[in-house]
């Protein structure tokens, strides 16, 4: 450390000289700080960017990809009878011929017992403490997959008890009345094989609530049933067909449908009849059974194929990974990448470890591997590092493994790293050419050899090229470190798992096939006999005859007594208009705002302003600099400005997903950008146009602007080509937008390292801590300096102090 001597000798103001000096010798770090200021305010501008196309993003998926885009308003000719609302979309006209049954929801009602809502449970007569399971019909008409449990204490109370079973989600309601329990099922409709209400445990519990009543043995309390009321379907005929629901209101053609009561009943139950008649009798012919029989068939073949693939990719597996498979779990802790990351040398220094005759601990190998990574032997040193982030369990398993083992494990691992993909459809002369050149392959000879090969006129190396140039790296390494017998093993065993996986997907094809035709036959069975009232007779002797049933044509159909419910949408043209009109508000502001920053005026004498020269300001002075300083800093920017430009060149691109309807593009219904270059794409209606195009074809536009069956690569007579809607389209290219963006400015939850302007940053800062270790040596040598003179100056005084005392 510097001796500071102050000017009492000179009698100069050193330290103001010395801070003059190194005001000077500080503008280097000065425009360092200043730079980085610069990168921060430029980080953040690009941050506000990607701010503000998430949020318009979310407008879009919150009011037009949530909600529909096109309102729709429904007619029902006899409300009284069925009402309709229109989703967006609803389509044509709808006609309810009838309806014979409304849905209902089933209940169970109890007997009188001895309670009132505060008495405990316990005191009810038999103890009614205790658990009972039990579960209820959905909303999609399927039985619970779970049964709930239902637990009630000695000190839980009638009320209690009630209130914890309409918490839970049982899906039942429960009332207690008058000393009588009812339990009705929250969902109506008719489950077909079954009670809606089941109690599948504690049966005995729930009968000391009044139910099951006459169940005096556990034979019939287990066969009793709990309901006393069962849930039905409501059926109807609608468009001329005959069909059910589990509710009386739900969603069909676009319509929200609510039936409210029955007419022409009698013509609709024979209409179900009928339908059910000839679906029964199309599933029982002989047609049908040899269809049935020839899926069975094909089912029990593919099966058997599967098996053999299944065998033989196992043999394989175990032939080439041999005993390594019985320590599959060892390989999975050690992992794939660290396997393929050992050398023949590495692995050999491992095996040479643990002696059969003398086996090691884990202490041993920690010691052996600190040993190791202190050895000046380069090969003992990395492993000694590799093997140092290893956990115990995973030193264990490693160290204890034979040579055989170890092999298996650098097969499975180069297997898993090459991938199926690439092995198992590697063709055996793609094999003989990899094998031809392999012994001279490195990473780099191999790319070369790639790029050769793709500009081969031989079909085989071009097919082997686009094999090999979507390997990464870590693949590359692998593959070049095989020989041919090795990567023979490896293209087997893929081939083999190939085999086996197309084999099971047909197997899977085949059981699908036959299960439908059997679940058709059942249902079928099902709801024809539902239809009956009464069990298919299996033989001439039951009360219908099955010939007589087989060879039906049905029972007339009556006249209707009451008209048809149709019903009718109308697109609601002003409601749509406001939508399009808001969204081109918001986006013209999006607009505006990104191409006013990329033509902000630039203030090149106002520079961020340094922790000196804010001492000296007024605080809304430093506010007025900051703000000049701030403007322009994204002006001109390529990032921004080629994101403009991609979403302009939206607006007049065709989609061919709408072909055939000449509202296939924004200006073709009325949208266009402004003719003004200064207004930078923003977007201008002719409301004329565009009222007219929803009017006669408001799906047309709404597919436009969000089509649902769209595809980013679909195929249009035989080209690819996206047929999303607009928004789908513009939300993308906003997305890619946001991401080039945070490649370059990442976001706040990125470190520096992730993204360019924050590389920046820290080699802005590293030349900081540079110039600032630099200052101090500056500002020493002055002090040295100054030092230097001043006792120079003192010894002179003393010496001619001394001559004139002389």
């Amino acid at each position: 450390m510097v001796t500071r001597i102050g000017g009492l000798a000179s009698g100069m103001d050193i330290d103001a000289l010395v801070e003059k000096l190194m005001n000077a010798e500080r503008a280097p770090l000065n425009k360092l700080t200043q730079k980085k200021q610069t990168y921060e305010w430029q980080r953040d501008a690009y941050r506000g960017v990607n701010t503000k196309l998430k949020t318009f993003d979310t407008y879009i998926a919150d009011n037009l990809v949530l909600k529909t885009l096109n309102s729709k308003t429904a007619t029902s000719s006899n409300t009284n009878l069925v009402s309709a609302t229109a989703t967006g979309k609803a389509t044509g006209t709808l006609s309810i011929e009838g309806v014979s049954q409304l849905a209902t929801n089933a209940r169970a009602l109890g007997n009188q017992i001895s309670a009132v809502g505060s008495t405990k449970m316990s005191a009810i007569p038999g103890n009614a403490t205790g658990t009972f399971e039990l579960k209820a019909i959905q909303a999609d008409g399927s039985m619970a997959k779970e049964a709930t449990k239902i637990e009630i204490t000695a000190d839980m109370t009638v009320n209690q008890f009630v209130s914890k079973v309409n918490a839970s989600n049982a899906g039942v309601n429960v009332v207690f009345e008058n000393g009588r329990f009812s339990f009705t099922a929250k969902n109506s409709g008719d489950n077909k094989s079954g009670e809606e209400i089941q109690i599948t445990a504690g049966k005995d519990i729930v009968q000391k609530l009044g139910f099951f009543e006459g169940a005096d043995t556990p034979q019939k309390l287990d066969a009793a049933k709990f309901q006393t009321i069962d849930g039905k379907n409501a059926i109807f005929q609608v468009n001329g067909i005959a069909t059910e629901r589990t509710t009386n209101s739900f969603s069909i053609s676009g319509y929200n449908v609510t039936l409210k009561d029955t007419f022409n009943a009698e013509k609709t139950n024979v209409e179900k009849y009928n339908a059910a008649l000839k679906e029964w009798q199309n599933t029982t012919n002989s047609a049908f059974t040899t269809q049935l029989t020839d899926a069975e068939t094909l089912k029990n073949s593919t099966a058997s194929a599967y098996t053999t693939a299944q065998t033989a990719y196992n043999d394989a597996k175990n032939t080439l990974f041999g005993e390594s498979i019985q320590k599959q779990e060892a390989f999975n802790e050690l992992g794939s990448l660290f396997i393929n990351g050992l050398t023949t040398n590495e692995k050999n220094l491992i095996l040479n470890v643990q002696d059969p005759l003398n086996p090691k601990t884990l202490d041993d190998f920690n010691t052996q591997i600190e040993a190791w990574k202190n050895s000046s032997n380069e090969v003992e040193k990395k492993l000694g590092e590799k093997l140092s982030s290893l956990n115990d369990s995973q030193k264990t398993n490693l160290f204890n493994l034979s040579a055989e083992e170890l092999q298996g494990f650098t097969d499975q691992a180069n297997y898993n790293t090459l991938g199926l993909s690439f092995l198992g459809d590697l063709t055996s002369q793609e094999q003989t050419l990899l094998a031809n050149n392999g012994t001279a392959f490195t990473k780099d000879s191999l790319n070369s050899q790639i790029t050769t090969w793709k500009e081969s006129t031989i079909q085989v190396e071009k097919d082997l090229a686009k094999k090999l140039e979507v390997l990464n790296d870590t693949q590359k390494e692998t593959l070049v470190g095989l020989n041919s017998t090795a990567l023979t093993n490896l293209s087997n065993l893929g081939k083999a798992e190939v085999d086996m996986q197309k084999a099971l997907q047909e197997k899977n094809s085949k059981d699908s096939e036959y299960n439908n035709l059997v679940d058709r036959q059942a249902k079928a069975k099902v709801a024809f006999e539902d239809a009956l009232g009464q069990p298919i007779p299996t033989d001439d002797f039951g009360d219908i005859k099955l010939t007589e049933l087989q060879s039906s044509t049905g029972k007339p159909v009556p006249t209707s007594s009451a008209s048809p419910v149709t019903m009718t949408s109308t697109t609601n043209v002003d409601e749509m208009m406001t939508k399009i009109k808001e969204f081109v508000t918001t986006y013209n502001g999006l607009i505006k705002d990104l191409n006013d920053q990329t033509k902000e005026t630039k203030y090149r004498d106002y520079a961020p302003l340094t922790a000196e020269q804010k001492k000296d300001m007024e605080e809304n002075e430093i506010k007025l600099w900051e703000e000049k300083a701030k403007s322009g800093l994204l002006r001109n920017d390529s990032l921004v400005r080629n994101g403009l430009s991609n979403l302009r060149s939206l607006i007049y691109q065709s989609n061919p997903g709408l072909e055939g309807s000449k509202y296939d593009t924004l200006f073709n219904v009325g949208i266009t950008t402004s003719k003004s270059y200064n207004d930078g794409g923003t977007l201008e209606i002719d409301d004329e146009k565009l009222r007219k195009a929803i009017e006669e074809d408001p799906d047309a536009v709404e597919r436009l602007f969000k089509n649902a069956e769209g595809k980013k690569e679909d195929v249009v007579d035989g080209k690819t080509v996206d047929t999303r809607g607009y928004l789908d389209k513009l939300r993308d290219s906003m997305k890619s937008l946001e991401i080039n963006i945070e490649k370059k400015a990442g976001r706040s939850t990125m470190t520096d390292a992730q993204y360019a302007i924050g590389k920046s940053l820290m080699d802005n800062e590293k030349r900081i801590d540079t110039w600032q270790n630099k200052l101090k040596n500056i500002e020493a040598r002055y002090w040295k300096q100054f030092t230097a003179m001043e006792t120079a100056i003192n010894k002179a005084n003393q010496q001619s102090s001394m001559f004139m005392q002389g």
